[in-house]
């Protein structure tokens, strides 16, 4: 860890050193998954506003609530994405190795090469197996080439699976799930399962056999109205994929971690804006579209709570790290263990402009024109404006921080 920060230092004009970006602080949960599985399930496109959400007497995600009831749920209300051009495939890289995306091309394409050490090579490290699965085309996002390099040693992909009936992309989440449990029996124990779905993309269009809410009349035809079909549809998948854990006998000694990879429904858009506001009773805006959940659920322990630290894909491997009571030994984290940091922070560089940040308190969103001074910001609560003289330590931090990681992904510093 010192070699890098050294070289940083010795490269950057300005003196940056890493020594503290591997380490996690300790504290509440510290080592209550210890020796565990550990399954993280990426659902596509999945918002925070659906959680709880009771759509005239409906659940849209009753099997996610039940994972958050549970006496050893944690829920993360105010978790955000964090990608650069390649989307999902960003949503993956930043929240396996706690870097930032790159902006100059997807990363999995520009770095494919680059040495990293995230969560498959830390825990393999520990004694675990780490596989990744996902029933889209193996070269999709160039996975099959990027995924040794991020430590999994194997990738089940489409053509490992069967296929039967498709929605939108390809295989269903239905048969993903139900066809991935005999893969997972196979793995080596203790093992890692990172898991990507497919079935609730855009434009979230399904079978009518599928749609199984009842619409109100604005809602029907439309991307929204689409969206609560898909989503309900997941969910119910990953309903059944947890009964098999356990009658696998698997779900007892496993974590199960869940989050989105992406926003759903976009902003700024005519539609999905008028739609979204007037669902919500408040306008649509960035921080509401890049609100994404992440549910941790930590078997036989009585964490369960609902954390409304502001935090993103970044933070996510400090933070399971903690739980599972490791240290990142020798590469580089720019995320921060939620549970235990005060500090929230978020600098975004993707549909928010470079220099955009969410804190704890506000959102600062640079203006597209480059002009400081005709940015905007508001309070994440009231939604009323803020200062811009008030956000100017924060623009220069995001600033900072995204330059810094991207000049170690340049310069293939993490070794």
């Amino acid at each position: 860890m010192m070699k890098i920060a050294e070289k940083i230092c010795s490269l950057s004009e300005k003196k940056i050193c890493l020594q503290d970006r591997a380490k996690t602080i300790g504290g509440k949960y510290t080592g209550v998954g210890k020796g565990k599985n550990l399954i993280v399930i990426q659902v596509e496109a999945l918002q925070d506003f659906v959680i709880g959400l009771n759509y005239d007497g409906q659940e849209i995600t009753p099997n996610l609530n039940k994972l958050i009831a549970n006496e050893s749920g944690l829920y993360f209300s105010k978790y955000f994405e964090l990608i650069g051009r390649g989307k999902t495939s960003d949503a993956e890289f930043a929240t396996q190795n706690s870097l930032y995306p790159s902006m100059d091309n997807e990363t999995y394409t520009a770095y494919q090469d680059n040495t990293f050490y995230g969560l498959p090579w830390i825990l393999r490290d520990n004694g675990y197996t780490s596989w990744a699965f996902h029933g889209y085309k193996k070269e999709f996002w160039n996975r099959d080439k990027v995924y040794p390099k991020q430590g999994f040693e194997r990738f089940i992909s489409e053509e490992d699976y069967q296929l039967g009936e498709t929605l939108g992309f390809g295989l269903t989440d239905e048969d993903f799930f139900e066809q991935s449990i005999s893969y997972i029996k196979e793995m080596k124990k203790p093992f890692y399962a990172f898991m990507i779905t497919l079935s609730n993309h855009s434009p979230f269009e399904i079978p009518e056999k599928y749609q199984k809410i009842s619409l109100r009349k604005e809602h029907k035809g439309t991307l929204l109205g689409n969206y609560f079909q898909t989503v309900h549809y997941t969910d119910e998948q990953i309903g059944k994929f947890i009964e098999n854990l356990k009658r696998e006998g698997l779900y007892e000694d496993t974590i199960i971690c869940l989050y989105g990879d992406h926003f759903g429904l976009k902003t700024p858009d005519k539609e999905n804006d008028k739609l979204m506001s007037d669902f919500l009773g408040y306008p649509y805006d960035f921080d509401e579209m890049m609100r994404i959940p992440l549910i941790i659920h930590v078997p036989g322990t009585d964490a369960n709570e609902e954390i409304t630290k502001t935090g993103s894909q970044l933070d996510f491997l400090p933070t399971i790290l903690n739980i599972m009571g490791m240290q990142n030994e020798k590469g580089i984290m720019f995320g921060k263990d939620i549970i235990n940091s005060e500090s929230s922070f978020i600098a975004q560089q993707t549909y928010m402009l470079k220099g955009s940040f969410i804190d704890g308190e506000k959102v600062f969103v640079m203006s597209r024109d480059g002009i400081y001074d005709h940015s905007r910001a508001y309070n994440i609560e009231t939604r009323q404006p803020v200062n811009l003289d008030d956000c100017k330590e924060g623009y220069n931090k995001a600033i900072k921080e995204i330059n810094i990681s991207d000049f170690i992904l340049k310069n293939n510093l993490v070794k």
